[in-house]
């Protein structure tokens, strides 16, 4: 995984409380694609999730906005990830091919 160190003072990229730093938004532009989930997914089903990237060694940024919290990742690494399945629920994985149930 990629460390990026941000040594900018804050007030050089302030912006309005509901957009991000556009450092921050170009950090976020360097990934592939992203999977959106709502703010209030389960705290447990979110920590599965994303141990089971860093298991799996997919590289991700993780980020936050007001009503989503937002998985950044190159492609290629869906199968590791959460994806949401026609039963309408959120699982990791692809649909039908779930390599792990965060309920065992």
């Amino acid at each position: 995984m990629t460390k990026h160190q941000i040594t900018r003072v804050v007030e050089e990229d302030q912006k309005r409380p509901d957009q991000q730093p556009a450092w921050l938004e170009c950090l976020r532009q360097n990934f592939d694609a992203e999977v959106h989930l709502p703010a209030d997914i389960s705290r447990e089903f979110l920590s599965a999730a994303l141990l089971w990237a860093v298991d799996n060694k997919v590289d991700f940024g993780l980020f936050h906005e007001a009503n989503e919290i937002i998985i950044a990742y190159f492609g290629g690494d869906e199968i590791y990830l959460p994806s949401r399945w026609s039963d309408k629920r959120w699982h990791i994985g692809l649909e039908d091919k779930e390599p792990f149930d965060p309920s065992d």
